[in-house]
Formats: structure tokens, sequence, C-alpha cells
């Protein structure tokens, strides 16, 4: 058998049918295996970084495994901001690198290059991979291919790579293997029972429990039954930016994103001085999310913590680890055992949901009369037009913050963002391998300088007709560094306004030029006239025109508490709320 028509059969046979890449000379027989299958589709890209994208997108939308691939030197390089997004977010993606013939290799040691278009893009990715390995001899290939999609999928899932001479990529191998086992790791029962245990007593305790959910819940059946858990003992829930998916907008114990900076008001207040129990599950309490005073989140409330990554453990949130527990175990195998527990909902329960009502009505409110949000507005109206889309990719930038503090996500509509690599150009290709992902027809929300980033993947778009509905916010400006200019920097906005060192394109035409339908608005129309423009089936691009000066707020002044951001709460009502 040849040796790529295993590792494509290897991968459909664990439910990989598409594969992102681009064409290239050191690919081109697995190129050519993946066509020759009748299981699988390969999607060519326009830069390799999209095809990295696409499948982060794909693996986001899926809940499950992708692959992506690419040629070596340039080809492999161009990858590596989509491999480390996945290490980041934890997203399981298989990357395969074509490599020059092993015995062009010279043998000498310091020599700059070996053939052309060599690199060694396993030394570059093993930082961000969870196993990066360079394929020498062809029957390695089975242990190794077996062994590298065992570690992507298992523990903290996360990016492998696999380097693929060419003369190896076109070797037989005798006896295929698809299913060797391996030891499961992160499945400790004793744990489990413990951190069950642990949460179960501290909620006997507790007047005032909350559940912060994060990504590292990773499986939608955990992800629902945490939440069966919140609806039946009356638990707010609060989410990380990654997570907000998991509950809909509408949902009674939906109590918003944590965020240091730029989090909902309402979350903000209840996590760090409301609460007097936080329940931790798969969320790393980064400073992102907890701002950079991280002794001082939540001082008055114990925090237990299920986390699969050590590493993230090791970080105390209290001031030497006090009032704080850390269970290093899977989520699931914790969610399990607590939906078996006997809890008692107390009315004191209740009235703490009454309490987090009424914070998150009074702060809506305040952030809903701040005129500089009307983005915000834009963003709300705008999930209305989306509901049918089965993912809205959302890029890096001002947008990312109005989108996730105001999109109406429905139950099973997942937001895809760039969590920890946080990559301008995500969106777009993102949107791309939801769609393979999902079969529906799915969004992409970005800014004007987030969407120049991986502008030629249009051209994919167009090419195969994807039912994608690309929303580009222009401001005509990097917004989130300008207003940290107008801040920080005298007003001096180098390299983010026009006449400073950037400026946009008319999106709209450039669109038109690809052959995709395309219109121009000015904000204050979205509201009467997106809905209209974006019904219907097959690409489409809507440009809405913003004023440059936009902001994204509330946002945390620097040494603020994160839950008193700027604009400031009336003082009557920001008092009113710590009181209760």
């Amino acid at each position: 058998m040849k040796l790529t028509d295993y590792i494509v059969e290897f991968l459909q046979r664990r439910g990989i049918h598409d594969f992102f890449g681009y064409q290239g000379t050191m690919i081109a027989h697995l190129v050519d295996s993946i066509e020759k299958n009748p299981d699988t589709e390969n999607h060519s890209c326009y830069n390799e970084q999209g095809a990295s994208f696409a499948a982060c997108g794909y693996a986001q939308a899926k809940d499950d495994c992708a692959c992506a691939y690419a040629t070596s030197g340039p080809g492999a390089v161009n990858l590596l901001s989509g491999i480390a997004n996945a290490h980041f977010d934890s997203l399981p993606v298989v990357f395969l690198t074509g490599q020059l013939n092993t015995y062009e290799y010279s043998g000498i040691t310091g020599l700059r290059q070996q053939g052309f278009q060599e690199i060694d893009i396993v030394s570059m990715a093993k930082p961000v991979t969870k196993y990066a390995v360079h394929i020498r001899e062809p029957q390695d290939i089975v242990q190794e291919l077996n062994k590298a999609f065992h570690i992507a999928n298992t523990g903290r899932k996360g990016p492998v790579l696999i380097d693929l001479p060419m003369n190896v990529q076109r070797s037989e191998i005798e006896n295929p293997v698809y299913d060797m086992k391996f030891e499961e790791a992160h499945t400790d029962p004793k744990t489990a029972d413990a951190a069950a245990g642990a949460i179960e007593e501290a909620l006997r305790r507790a007047k005032r429990p909350v559940i912060m959910m994060g990504h590292g819940v990773d499986s939608k059946k955990s992800q629902s039954a945490l939440l069966k858990i919140a609806e039946k003992l009356n638990i707010p829930v609060i989410t990380s930016v990654l997570a907000k998916s998991v509950v809909p907008f509408d949902h009674p114990m939906n109590f918003g994103c944590i965020g240091g900076a730029y989090g909902h008001r309402y979350a903000n207040m209840i996590a760090n001085v409301k609460s007097d129990l936080l329940l931790c599950f798969g969320i790393s309490l980064c400073t992102r999310q907890i701002g950079t005073k991280v002794h001082e989140f939540a001082r008055d409330a114990e925090i237990i913590r299920i986390d699969i990554d050590s590493y993230n453990l090791q970080r105390d949130i209290h001031e030497n680890g006090e009032n704080e527990q850390k269970f290093c175990v899977d989520t699931a195998s914790v969610i399990e055992r607590l939906k078996k527990m006997a809890f008692v909902d107390t009315e004191e329960r209740r009235d703490w949901v009454v309490v987090c009502d009424e914070i998150k009505n009074n702060l809506q409110a305040v952030d809903d009369n701040t005129p500089e949000r009307y983005p915000n507005r834009m963003i709300a109206n705008l999930s209305e037009c989306l509901a049918d889309t089965s993912a809205i990719a959302v890029d890096v930038g001002q947008h990312m913050v109005w989108s996730y503090q105001s999109f109406k996500n429905r139950k099973g509509q997942n937001l895809l963002f760039s969590g920890g690599h946080g990559a301008m150009g995500y969106a777009l290709p993102a949107a791309i391998g939801a769609h393979y992902a999902t079969g529906r027809p799915v969004a992409c929300i970005c800014g004007d300088g987030a969407f120049q980033m991986n502008i030629q993947e249009l051209q994919w778009v167009k090419r195969e007709n994807l039912p994608i509905k690309m929303i580009i916010m222009n401001n005509g400006a990097l917004g989130m560094i300008r207003h940290l200019q107008r801040d920080y920097f005298d007003c001096l906005f180098a390299g983010t306004s026009d006449g400073c060192g950037f400026s946009s394109c008319d999106f709209h035409k450039v669109s038109k030029a690809y052959g995709i339908e395309a219109v121009r608005m000015w904000g204050d129309e979205v509201e009467e006239k997106a809905p209209g423009f974006l019904e219907g089936e097959g690409p489409k691009l809507l440009e809405i025109m913003l004023e440059h000066g936009t902001f994204a707020y509330p946002k945390t002044c620097l040494g603020e508490p994160i839950h008193n951001q700027q604009p400031y709460a009336p003082k009557d009502v920001y008092e009113k709320l710590l009181e209760l």
C-alpha cells in the first residue's frame, strides 16, 4: 500500500473527510492520495495560513479532529500561525508537511540548507505542538501516525505535525495498522472522585455559587451536562470568551463572559465581588480573564478549579493558594460524577439568582445607554439576520469585543474565536472550515484591518460558491490600538489610521472583483437594510462604514478592579449593586 494512501485512509477512518492545504512538489503524493480516495475531499486555499486557520475553524465547529497540509519550506512555515492557534486554543489538528527526499541530505552538521525549499519545520513547530516528528523510514509511519493522532485527541487536545520526505511519501508499506492502543491519560478515578466530593461539600456551605466554564469543557456532551446541573441547582454560569457558545444568549443562567479588560460588567461584578464560591471547569483564569492583579480576584470566594492542564494549575489565584482547591483531571469525568449526586436546591440559591438578575439588568441598562456602544447594537441586530447560520467566525479587534458582548447566539450556534493566539486574519478561513464541518451556512465578522490579512481567500469562497455571509466593520483604522494610542500616546496614531501608515480598501468593490455580491452601507442604515441584503443563499459581503474613532466599552482602566469599568456606572447604581 502506498504510504500516502495509508495516511489518507487512516484519517478518513477516524472521521476526517476534508483536507485543507495548498499544492506543491513536496506534498504532491499526499494530495494525489486525497483526490483518489472516494471518501475524502481536497480543499485548496490561496495561502497556507488560510488552510491552517480553516482546519482550526473546522475543529472548533465540528468539535472533532481536522487536517491541514503544506509543501516544504515556505509552505510549511506559512502553517505556523495556524499551528500556534490550535495549540493555544486546544484544537486537535493533524498538520502534514512535505519535505525534500531523504537522500538529498548531506549529513553536514551546520549546513544552512540541505536543498531547495528545505527547512527544519519540526524544530520550528515543536514549541507550539503537542508532538512533531520527521519521518525518515517508511515503516515508521504506522507507529508515528497512530501515536500522533492519539496525542492530538487526548488529554488537553492540540496540534501535531508529521514531516514527510517526498521519497517516503511514495514508498510502499506492508501490514498497515489503523487502531493501535495507547494508555489513556488524565482519567484517574480517585482524583475525579475527590474533585466531585469537594464540589458537593462546598455547595452545601455556599450561598452564592457560580459556575465558571471555559473551553476546557471540550465536548458537547459535558457542556450540556454541566449546563443542566446549573439549571437544576439554580447556579449562575459565567463563561470564557471561547466558551460563549455553550450557553444560549437567552438562557436564564447565562451571566455573561468574564474579562479583565472587556468582559461583561455584570459577569465581572458577580464573579469578582458577589460570589462566595467559584466552580471553575476548564477555564485558565489567565490575566486576560481576571485582570493583571491576579491575587485581588474574588478574594472573598472559595475557588475550586478542575483542569486537565497541570501547568495552568501551578498558577495561584489567591495569594499562596489560600481558600483554593485544584484538581488535575479531565472535566468530563468530574461532571459525570456530579450528575449522579443528590444536591439540595435551597431558597437562598434562588434568591441569589434574583440578585444576579438585578445586577445584570442594571449594568446592561448602563451599557445600553452608552452612545459610543452603537456598534454593539449593530451586532445585536445582525445576529438576528444570521440566526440560521451554524457558526460565526469572529476576527480579532474591536469587532471581537462587540461580538462576544452583544451577539445573540442561539442554541447550537457556535461563535469561533482565535483566543490565546489572537490572530488577525482568522475569521474568513475559519468560516470556510466551519462550513465544511457543518454543511450549513456560516458567517464571519471582521474589521477592516483583520479582513485584509487573508483577503485572498475570497477566491476560495467564490470558486466553491460557499454560503458565507461576510461582514466587515470598516472604521478605517486599527480601532483597538487607536484607542490605546488616544489614552497613552497623546493621540499619535502611528500605523493605525489613514495618513499615519494605515488605510483600508473599498471592500465591496474588491468583493465584486472576485465575483461575489457585495454592498456598502453606513452604520445607521444597518438595522433597516442589512436583513434584506443578507437573505438568500450563496456568498455575500456586507461592508459597514463606521466613524474612525470607535471604542470598545466597557473597558477596565489600568489599575482599576475589573468590576468597575469605563465609562463608569452611576455612583448610586454601582453602590446599590455592591450592597445586594
